[in-house]
């Protein structure tokens, strides 16, 4: 897939959401929404639906996930969008969506750990709701998720 993928992702799926940000696709989650408010905003938004809800199941713009355990469910999501879990960009915060942008170390000295600070050179902050990330450990625990999984 050569652009990111834009997705709803409902309230039965909301780890799933969080990996499927890290992994750079464009994710909306809101666990108040009910399945039928987070359609018409999917479709409002050109989005696509991923979902679990069997009623919804057969929409041609809803992506039915069938996989109970999260291995599973990332397994069938990165080959149905074309993710690459090689590939990993953390572009977006896994809470609230927003794009990341990198910032400079001095300006997280009192917003991380202190053996983060003095482990970590590079650090990303996210503009929507302040999280700040550091790649080379949010990376590692990706890759082994990851790597547990056969693609």
């Amino acid at each position: 897939m050569d652009e990111t993928p834009r997705l709803a992702v409902d309230r039965m799926l909301m780890r799933l959401a969080r990996w499927l940000r890290l992994l750079g696709a464009d994710v909306i989650a809101d666990a108040s929404l009910t399945g039928a408010e987070l359609l018409r905003i999917a479709r409002t938004d050109n989005r696509i639906l991923v979902t679990r809800d069997k009623r919804l199941r057969t929409a041609a713009d809803v992506f039915f996930v069938e996989g109970n355990a999260i291995r599973t469910q990332l397994r069938e999501a990165v080959r149905r969008f074309g993710l690459d879990p090689r590939v990993i960009a953390l572009t977006r915060c896994s809470r609230c969506n927003a794009v990341l942008s990198m910032v400079a170390r001095e300006l997280v000295s009192r917003r991380v750990p202190p053996y983060v600070f003095a482990s970590h050179d590079r650090f990303a902050e996210c503009r929507g709701c302040g999280r700040i990330y550091w790649p080379e450990t949010h990376r590692a625990r990706m890759r082994a998720m990851l790597d547990s999984i056969a693609f």
